[in-house]
This record gives structure tokens, sequence and C-alpha cells, in this order.
């Protein structure tokens, strides 16, 4: 006779939505940021990734652009004032563009994992998605370093180069989901402040190739009026250029309305962005831009953000010229920070190469998975 399996230490819920931090309701925002933060530690020996309570709260106070359904698995405790916060699962539904996908992410508590809670929250948001009508299912997992080529775990993606460990937790999800390795994203990072001369030098050299055609631009949230319609432009034609492998990913759609929305939002989390533009002199049109964002509370982290030119001004070293002064720039406004972190798809190799000549080192990065929906395979039983 077969011993009854142990009842759940564990339960699933979806969080209330609160309008501010302190509001009893917002226990959730506070014990996902906190879960997210040992995860990080715990599997990248870092947490500049996880998201702080006040990311997650603007992030459901503004879905005009994507829709947010979380739930959380909370430990059972009766006569807990405040639910612990065990594991955590999104399904961001975009609404302004790529309608097909739903986006994934699962996280659980280091010290609960092997407990089935991955598990019911995937089966849980996979039945979300199907309601919703989504074909698709993306999904990230983050990585501290790539194993060996010929290490027996190495797993490869199906487009490009890099490799992604088979025994990460996340990987052990996804693959039994069904959902496949498209391609993988390098983490890089870049230790600042860089010495005066290297960046004048990086600035000097891109600048003689560029020549007189081009006028740089440089500010701090907000986008200068003039330029806000074209900076959408340039992001949009990021979406549209920016190699992706396989993965089933639209256009974006971004106009003037959306950027500004971007920076409420960011003036909401407490945190600033540095945009460098390159004007190209004779049609008066931006040919190019980069952006810096950071959090106020992260003196030593910033984020190296967005970086586009446009097809018919490339090679004329304009990425190398607006890195540049967007990092030269940086360092006078944020003298506190010490690394520079950005993401770049392997197979994005002119930009790569832009990173490592600056100085950008290899720092992890992260498995790129999807499937269709129809074929993602339920991981518990009904």
């Amino acid at each position: 006779m077969s011993t009854p399996a142990p009842a759940p230490t564990w339960r699933l819920v979806e969080p209330p939505r609160a309008d501010r931090l302190d509001a009893p309701e917002a226990w959730a925002y506070r014990g996902i940021a906190a879960l997210e933060r040992a995860v990080g530690l715990a599997d990248l020996g870092h947490d500049d990734f996880a998201p702080r309570a006040v990311d997650l709260l603007v992030g459901d106070l503004h879905q005009e652009h994507a829709r947010c359904h979380r739930l959380v698995a909370v430990a059972h405790a009766d006569d807990a004032a405040t639910p612990r916060v065990v594991g955590h699962g999104v399904l961001i539904l975009p609404v302004s563009d790529n309608r097909h996908l739903a986006v994934v992410r699962v996280a659980v508590l280091p010290t609960h994992r092997g407990r089935g809670i991955g598990s019911a929250i995937a089966d849980r948001l996979r039945r979300v998605a199907l309601t919703e009508g989504r074909s698709m299912v993306f999904a990230e997992v983050e990585l501290a370093d790539e194993p060996p080529a010929g290490a027996p775990d190495a797993l490869v993606p199906r487009e490009g180069p890099g490799h992604v460990s088979a025994e990460l937790p996340g990987m052990r999800l996804a693959r039994r989901a069904g959902l496949g390795l498209e391609i993988v994203a390098r983490r890089s990072v870049l230790d600042v402040p860089l010495p005066d001369d290297v960046v004048d030098g990086f600035v000097a050299d891109a600048a003689a190739r560029a020549g007189d055609a081009y006028r740089l631009h440089t500010w701090q949230d907000p986008v200068p009026q003039e330029w806000v319609e074209q900076l959408a432009a340039l992001e949009r034609r990021l979406s549209e250029d920016e190699p992706n492998g396989g993965l089933a990913l639209e256009a974006e759609v971004w106009d003037g309305t959306r950027i500004r929305l971007e920076e409420a939002k960011r003036v909401e989390r407490g945190q600033s962005a540095l945009v460098t533009a390159a004007e190209h002199v004779p049609s008066g049109t931006l040919a190019g831009m980069t952006v810096l964002t950071w959090d106020d509370d992260k003196p030593e982290l910033t984020e190296q953000d967005s970086t586009v030119v446009l097809p018919e001004h490339r090679g004329h070293r304009l990425g190398m010229l607006l890195k540049a002064v967007n990092l030269r720039e940086h360092t006078r406004l944020r003298p506190t920070a010490r690394r520079v972190s950005t993401w770049n798809n392997e197979t994005n190799a002119p930009m790569l190469a832009i990173n490592v000549a600056l100085g950008f080192r290899p720092a992890g990065g992260s498995a790129e998975l999807q499937a269709p929906l129809a074929d993602v395979v339920p991981l518990r039983r009904s």
C-alpha cells in the first residue's frame, strides 16, 4: 500500500493590486522583490536584475502596452500577519504589438525548490495564456556563466553561438514544458569610470570617421519635443532590425505618446535615462541613438539600454561615437557608478564588437526559449 503524498505547505494566490507601496495589499510586491533578490544571489551571484517592489507596482499600474497576470505561491502560516512569498509567476501579454505572444517568468525561492511550486505556477499561467488566445510562449532563463562546449550538460541554441547548462532550474522547467532554446544572449559588464584619455580617444577616432555630416545631442529625461517622434521611430527600427534568430517577435509599435509614457514610468520608479543621439545635418533627422538608464537608489549600477543606427547611416562608426560620448557624460553625472551592464544576442556581431572594443567583458547571459502554446506540455496531473 503506497504512502500518500504529504500535503503541500504552500498555496497559489492571485495577489491583490495596490496603488501605493505603503498600502496593506502591497505585501505581494514586497514579497516578490525579496524572492527575486534571493533567486538572483543564489543563481547568479548578484541581484542586479531583481525587480524592486516599486518596479512591480509601476508595472501593474501601467498596462497600456502589456497586461500582467501575476501568481504567487505563499507558505502556509495562518498566524502570520503578512503572507510569505515562496514562488512567483508572471504572464506578460503585449497588447500594442506581438499580440500572439505570452511572455512567462517563473521564480521559486531556492529553499522551496523541488516541491512542485514552479510546475504549478507554470501550468496555471499556461491555462491563462490559452484563455487569452495567445499562440506562442516566450521565456528567458538567466545564467551566471556558460558551460564549456564539451560539457555533458551543455545545450546549443538553434541559431548562433553560445551554450546553456541543461541543469539550471529554469532550463529544467522550460524543457519539461517543451520550450526550445532558440538563441543565447550575452550579458556584458564594463567597469567604470574609464580613464578620461581612453574615452576621449574613442570619441576622437569615431568622430573623425563620422565627419561633419553628423551633430550629436545629449540629454537627460525628458526627450526634447523636437526629437520625440524621431526617437520613437528609432526605437521602432531597433525592434525591426535586432537579430533575434528564429524567435517569433514582431516589430514593436512606438510613437511619441509611448516615449512620454516610458518617461513617466521612470519618474514613478525613481529612474533616470541619459540619451545621446546623432542628427544627420543635411537632412535634419536622427540617424541613431543610445540610452543609459539607472535606478536612483542603485548608485553603483547603470544599464546600457537601446542602441541603434539606421542602415543608411552605418559604416561611419556612429555606434561607437554615440556610446563613447554617452559614457563620458555618464561619468560626469554619475561618478558613483562602478559598472555598466548590457545585453546583446550572440548573433549581433557588430554591436558585440563595439562593446568589446570599449572594454565590456562577458558576465553571464540568458537562454531565449519559445514554443507554440499548443505544444506546451502540462507539468502536473489535473
